[in-house]
C-alpha cells in the first residue's frame, strides 16, 4: 500500500484527476440516494461514516495540534458550517429538483466566486480580463438554469435545485476564502477532521428535525445504498482530500484549480450513463461559458503571460 501511495505522489496530475472524479461521483450517486434517504441525515450519515474513518489516521496530529485547534476555533466553525455541513446539506437538497449535469455546471462557478470574495474581503486586486471571465461565467449559469429561454427567467420559473447549487457553492466559496485567509496557520488533515466533527454536530438537530417528517430507517435500505453511503463517506470524502491536497501541493493551486472543471466532465458521462440523464444544448452552451469565464477570471497571469509571449514571438 505505502509503496502505492509513494508511486502516486510521484503523479499528482494523476492525482488530481483522481480527486475530481470521485467529487463528480458525488452529484450522481446523491442525486440516486435522495429518492431513498433524506437530504440532511444523508449529509449526516456521510460524514459521520468519513470521520469514523479518517480518525484513527489522525488521532496523533489532533493531539499535537490541540492548542492550534483551540485558538482558530471560531474559524474553524465557520468553515465547518460552510465547507462542510452547508455546501453539501445544499447540494443534496438540490439535486431533490434539478439534474446532476445542472448542478455540477452550476457547482463549477466555484473557483470564480472564490475570486470576487478575494477581491471583496482578502482585497486582492481584480484584471480587466477577470471581469470578461465573470460577465462570460454568469451568463453560463443563466442559460444553464433558463434553458436557454429568456421567457422562463422573465417568468420566474427557475428550477429552485439550481438555486439552491448557487447558495451551495458560496457557502463553499466563504469556506475556500477562510481556508486562504487562515490556511498558513492551520494543519490541512486536522482542520478536515475538526470541521468534519462541528459539521456533525450542527447538522443533527436538523436531521432530527427532518425525521419527524420522513424517517426512513437505515436497516430497511437495500444493501446497494447502504454501500453508496459508505462509497460517499470514503471515496468523495476522505480520498479526494488527500488526492486533491497532494496535488496541489506539488503543481500549485493556479494550475489545480484548471482541473476542477473535469468534475463537469465526469458527471456528465456518469450521469448520462448510469442516472439516465439527457444532455441538452442549453447545458452544452452554457457550460462553454462557465468554463471561459472561470478561466479567464482564475488565471489572469497565466494568460498575460501567454498573450505577451505569443506577441514577442510575432515582433
Amino acid at each position: 500500500m505505502r509503496t502505492v501511495l509513494s508511486k502516486l505522489q510521484d503523479l499528482p496530475y494523476l492525482l488530481l484527476v483522481i480527486a475530481t472524479f470521485f467529487w463528480g461521483t458525488n452529484f450522481v450517486i446523491s442525486r440516486i440516494l435522495v429518492n431513498v434517504i433524506p437530504p440532511v441525515q444523508l449529509s449526516l450519515v456521510r460524514w459521520s461514516v468519513a470521520f469514523l474513518v479518517f480518525l484513527p489516521f489522525i488521532i496523533k496530529d489532533l493531539k499535537k495540534n490541540k492548542m492550534i485547534i483551540q485558538k482558530h476555533w471560531k474559524v474553524l466553525t465557520v468553515m465547518a458550517l460552510t465547507g462542510v455541513a452547508g455546501f453539501n446539506t445544499l447540494l443534496y437538497l438540490a439535486v431533490q429538483y434539478t439534474t446532476s449535469i445542472n448542478a455540477s455546471l452550476v457547482n463549477s462557478l466555484a473557483p470564480l466566486l472564490m475570486v470576487l470574495l478575494s477581491v471583496i474581503f482578502l482585497k486582492d486586486n481584480l484584471f480587466k480580463i477577470q471581469y470578461l471571465g465573470v460577465i462570460l461565467s454568469f451568463a453560463g449559469v443563466f442559460i444553464v438554469i433558463t434553458g436557454g429561454h429568456l421567457e422562463t427567467l422573465l417568468a420566474l420559473r427557475i428550477n429552485p435545485g439550481d438555486l439552491l447549487v448557487f447558495a451551495a457553492v458560496i457557502l463553499f466559496s466563504i469556506y475556500s476564502v477562510l481556508m486562504k485567509k487562515f490556511g498558513v496557520d492551520l494543519p490541512k488533515k486536522t482542520t478536515f477532521i475538526v470541521t468534519i466533527f462541528i459539521a456533525i454536530i450542527s447538522l443533527i438537530p436538523f436531521a432530527f428535525y427532518e425525521r419527524s417528517y420522513r424517517s426512513i430507517p437505515l436497516d430497511v435500505l437495500p444493501l446497494e445504498a447502504l454501500l453508496a453511503i459508505v462509497y460517499l463517506g470514503i471515496f468523495p470524502s476522505i480520498v479526494s482530500f488527500i488526492c486533491w491536497n497532494e496535488g496541489v501541493m506539488k503543481v500549485g493551486p493556479a494550475r489545480a484549480s484548471n482541473y476542477l472543471h473535469l468534475i463537469v466532465f465526469f458527471t456528465t458521462i456518469l450521469a448520462v450513463a448510469f442516472a439516465g440523464e439527457q444532455l441538452v444544448a442549453a447545458q452544452v452552451v452554457g457550460g462553454l461559458f462557465i468554463l471561459s469565464g472561470v478561466i479567464l477570471a482564475s488565471n489572469p497571469h497565466f494568460i498575460y503571460k501567454k498573450s505577451t509571449s505569443a506577441v514577442n514571438r510575432f515582433n
